[in-house]
């Protein structure tokens, strides 16, 4: 669903966001609840919510309008939404998480994972990707793990590698372990041996890596 720049809900959000990066915090927050008192329908009461969870004093309100703003949006009949629900439900599990319900947390986890092949490709989505992630190897949920390309990571870490790493990293950290993640993560590898700039260790190893990951997938 488009975002209308003029509807008067999405205005005074975006108010509130520049209020917020301002420091104005307690005028942030007055602008959110205005939008939240006008909004007519579910998306703007589901883009008020998302708002209104932002700079809450209590975890437990933090939670309460994200779990609004979610439920909002699954009242939208609009497929449109489905690149909106990877943040909705990392921002549910991370409330969950706040307030020590790591089992809820996990759930609402894995439910930003399975819709992240929703996210349009770029720097928003390798952001929330990473994001779930980290979430849930936090707790105590990995979604892909290669010990050999850790291993390849670590040392180029530790020999401050830094062209191997640029190339991989965003690819790795934020794979959860679908297609389009395992494709992507395929790619970079690729091109990262396409480019010679490893010692001839590494690059077998790498090599070995696409071969293998392109014939389980």
């Amino acid at each position: 669903m488009q975002f209308d720049p003029n509807n008067k809900v999405v205005k005074l959000c975006a108010e509130g966001m520049q209020a917020e990066a301002e420091g104005k915090i307690e005028e942030a927050h007055a602008l959110f609840q205005q939008a939240w008192d006008i909004a007519e329908n579910d998306f703007e009461a589901f883009t008020a919510a998302h708002y209104l969870a932002r700079n809450q004093k209590n975890p437990e309100d933090v939670l309460k309008w994200n779990l609004e703003s979610l439920a909002r949006a699954n009242k939208i009949a609009d497929e449109s939404m489905n690149d909106t629900y990877p943040s909705l439900y990392l921002n549910v599990g991370k409330s969950y998480e706040q307030l020590n319900d790591q089992k809820e947390a996990n759930k609402n986890y894995q439910l930003a994972a399975d819709f992240s092949s929703f996210l349009p490709p770029g720097k928003y989505s390798d952001m929330i990707k990473t994001g779930i992630a980290t979430a849930l190897s936090r707790t105590g949920t990995a979604q892909f793990i290669n010990v050999q390309l850790d291993d390849l990571i670590n040392k180029w870490c530790e020999g401050k590698k830094l062209r191997p790493l640029s190339l991989v990293l965003t690819a790795y950290v934020g794979n959860l372990g679908t297609e389009s993640d395992i494709n992507k993560l395929i790619s970079a590898l690729s091109y990262l041996s396409a480019t010679r700039c490893l010692d001839e260790e590494d690059q077998v190893v790498v090599d070995g890596l696409v071969s293998g990951l392109a014939n389980e997938h």
